[in-house]
């Protein structure tokens, strides 16, 4: 008996969009067929990430961290009269 379920992968996990109505723990065998997604789709998924960070109080102190690593780096000694 087949059953047609859709889903989308997260790492090693599928979550379907509907029950497959089968026991918890049934050995299935799995036939991915990736589907295309419109253009709308594609910005959706975009667009549902776009300010994920904005309320995350640990960025605050993630970016300064950042600043200060870029701002320590002075370069190097460039010695012209050194051959060497």
């Amino acid at each position: 008996m087949a059953i047609t379920v859709s889903g989308i992968i997260h790492g090693r996990r599928i979550d379907l969009d509907r029950e497959a109505k089968l026991p918890d723990g049934s050995p299935v065998v799995i036939q991915i067929e990736p589907q295309e997604l419109t253009l709308r789709e594609r910005q959706d998924l975009v667009l549902s990430t776009a300010g994920a960070w904005a309320d995350d109080p640990s960025t605050d102190a993630i970016f300064a961290a950042l600043l200060r690593e870029r701002c320590a780096d002075v370069g190097r000694d460039v010695r012209f009269d050194d051959p060497a």
